[in-house]
């Protein structure tokens, strides 16, 4: 099942149609089900903002609690533009409940014509974000390892989602790709190397993947198809198919490269990139963009610091409301399962704002790096937040970006966003975090 489906995928709508989650989130019609979840389409009563809410029952199951920490993981690592978004994640005593990007142009197979396939130049579009996406994933240590045209969703807009990390697998805390043994995915999707237990990389299991989601694009078909199940996997792990006469030259030959059952021999994400058919028509400057894709999420980070953007910039300007003390406390919220997710540390604390980044900016001046400051301002309740404020190289990059917020009279949280790279855990650790703890006797209890 995705965990956003397009908004008027079912006219289906659950008995809580109406209903307000956790004094945010109005509900609406059931978008989409499957074996351990339920998606709704609901609205953001502070925003106007349509999103899904991928609704998780009994999320302490001995057979859930796992799966449902592992996706949250996956998703609090991956900021693309054709990734599916996590926002928030939401807790009662019965539910957890995941805040996700609304893809509310429906699957990808919508936009197959009347044939029953895409032209070339469509597919090859498609391909190129899914392509992207992967790359970006890869590059985080994240594998989908169910890669299939379900859980390719289009936005509103009409561009590529990946969505549906519930069989996703992180790299080892090395970084390592060690090999997997876990049986997994879709029978028409899987790769010929899962079929033989033997293990197997995921990221050529992605690969492979992405390559019938491409065939079946293109031919309208798929290319590994048998009524019996045994002799379709028998084709798969001997790589037997036939494109269709429609096909180009070039797409064949990358067909094939990547529908190859040896995964040694099997082209990678960077050199399907580099495949003249993948290139064809492109322009420099999107080239680049695909090529650069595992970087976004860096790229987007030091954008929001030079001009002056931040995540929170909804949160900064109001005082935090129950909905947010919910989402960041360990008390209420899912912290207890989940922790903070890479590369993020909150901290509640009772003193000033100013005394935490004067530390803060005492710790970056030790260390020889630049402290910038984003003005505190009055937000439109009247409630002061401070910060941003960015700890960066002489060269620009980021090494951390620490805001303090809000909760109540001598009751603020400061959320500290580490940049990437071991020299910036080594600050973390050094200096930032003895920092940003509260001070002796202002720690809440």
């Amino acid at each position: 099942m995705s965990p956003a489906t397009g908004a008027f995928a079912s006219s289906e709508s659950p008995a809580a149609a109406g209903t307000v989650l956790l004094g945010r989130y109005e509900l609406g019609g059931l978008l989409g089900r499957g074996a351990s979840a339920k998606v709704y389409l609901a609205r953001d009563l502070l925003t106007g903002r349509s999103v899904a809410i991928k609704s998780f029952p009994n999320p302490r199951a001995a057979d859930r609690q796992g799966a449902i920490e592992r996706e949250a993981a996956i998703l609090r690592r991956l900021r693309h533009r054709h990734v599916v978004r996590l926002h928030e994640i939401l807790a009662t005593r019965k539910k957890v409940h995941f805040v996700l990007d609304l893809a509310a142009g429906g699957e990808l197979f919508s936009l197959v014509d009347a044939s029953g396939r895409m032209t070339e130049d469509l597919a090859r579009h498609y391909f190129r974000q899914l392509v992207s996406a992967v790359r970006y994933c890869h590059a985080r240590g994240v594998y989908h390892r169910d890669i299939k045209p379900e859980n390719l969703l289009l936005d509103a807009g009409g561009a590529l989602k990946v969505a549906d990390f519930g069989l996703g697998a992180v790299a080892d805390s090395g970084g390592g790709r060690s090999p997997r043994h876990t049986a997994c995915g879709t029978p028409a999707y899987v790769a010929p190397e899962i079929l033989s237990r033997k293990g197997y990389d995921p990221a050529k299991v992605d690969v492979w993947s992405c390559g019938v989601v491409l065939f079946v694009l293109a031919a309208g078909y798929l290319p590994f198809n048998d009524a019996s199940l045994v002799n379709m996997y028998r084709k798969i792990y001997a790589g037997r198919f036939r494109c269709p006469g429609w096909f180009s030259p070039a797409l064949r030959d990358l067909v094939r490269r990547v529908l190859h059952p040896d995964p040694a021999a099997r082209i990678d994400a960077d050199g399907i990139v580099a495949h003249p058919w993948f290139r064809a028509g492109a322009s420099d400057e999107e080239l680049g963009r695909l090529a650069r894709g595992h970087e976004e999420e860096r790229a987007c980070f030091a954008a929001a610091a030079h001009e002056g953007k931040d995540d929170h910039d909804d949160m900064a300007s109001r005082e935090m409301t129950a909905f947010d003390i919910l989402s960041f406390s360990r008390g209420s919220d899912l912290s207890a399962l989940f922790g903070d997710g890479p590369g993020k540390e909150r901290v509640f604390v009772g003193e000033p704002a100013a005394a935490v980044l004067a530390r803060v900016e005492a710790a970056a001046r030790k260390e020889g790096y630049r402290y910038r400051v984003r003005s505190s301002r009055e937000g439109k309740t009247g409630a002061a937040a401070a910060g941003p404020v960015y700890v960066e190289e002489e060269s620009g990059g980021i090494v951390a970006k620490v805001s303090v917020f809000k909760v109540a009279d001598g009751v603020s949280v400061v959320e500290v966003v580490k940049g990437d790279g071991a020299e910036a855990a080594q600050f973390w650790t050094d200096r930032l975090q003895p920092a940003v703890k509260p001070a002796t006797g202002a720690e809440l209890s």
